[in-house]
């Protein structure tokens, strides 16, 4: 009665670790478990070079980015710092009266939040454009950058045209620069081993240009995905053998 007993409990362990290692692949399968790098609210970021339009307005930013700095875009009659702010696209906002976003057009603006580039002396800041550089607290395995709405070519994606606009990554899906596309299309790059990386976004050709807005998502390597799976399968496997042997 005891070694039935005993089977029985080890059966129910096994069923146990086997539910677990299923439950545990479940939710650390890499569409569940990407991580956003955009703050989920809207506001502006403090970048490392620019003061803030309103302090009040300031966004935080997610605990993967160390700092976010302003470069010279190198479009344009000038060379000009841009401003970037977390946005919902299809909503208005108003920074201080300097810089104003319109709402988007419901039919052709994707939902959630975005980073939104701003060339402050153009459009009352609606000119999407600008180049930034996005240092990370630890090295990214698998870095999603998602564009959304390229067309034009070559004007945005990972520069390596001017000092300091550069990535320690290195790009296994997608073109670089950006390839150009149809009105309101999403364009996604992946970088692997990422701890910086330096965007420009959108062309300005004075007064008008091409806009561009950007997602950020960190994706974790696909062997941690089945990791802990595989060790959970082990363990039960393990306990079978051993019920053999009693």
């Amino acid at each position: 009665m005891k070694s039935l007993s005993t089977l029985f409990r080890n059966c129910a362990t096994t069923v146990s670790l086997i539910a677990a290692s299923t439950v545990t692949v479940g939710l650390m399968a890499p569409s569940a478990s990407a991580l956003s790098l955009v703050p989920q609210q809207e506001g502006e970021v403090d970048l490392l070079n620019l003061d803030p339009l309103d302090n009040s307005q300031v966004v935080t930013l997610p605990d993967l980015i160390a700092s976010v700095e302003s470069i010279a875009n190198p479009d344009g009659t000038e060379p000009t710092f841009s401003r970037l702010f977390v946005d919902d696209l299809t909503t208005a906002n108003n920074y201080n009266g300097i810089v104003q976003f319109r709402a988007g057009d419901i039919g052709t603006v994707p939902e959630g939040f975005w980073y939104r580039p701003s060339e402050v002396e153009e459009e009352n800041g609606q000119l999407e454009v600008g180049t930034f550089k996005f240092m990370f607290t630890e090295t990214i395995p698998r870095l999603n950058v998602r564009y959304f709405d390229t067309e034009s070519f070559p004007t945005t994606g990972v520069p390596d045209f001017f000092a300091d606009a550069e990535t320690d990554g290195t790009l296994v899906i997608g073109e670089n620069p950006v390839p150009e596309g149809e009105d309101g299309n999403i364009y996604t790059q992946t970088w692997e081993d990422v701890s910086f990386i330096t965007l420009k976004l959108g062309q300005d050709t004075g007064g008008t240009g091409d806009g561009v807005d950007f997602q950020l998502e960190s994706v974790p390597e696909p062997g941690t995905v089945f990791g802990l799976g595989t060790l959970a399968m082990a363990g039960a496997f393990g306990l079978r053998q051993r019920n053999k042997k009693a």
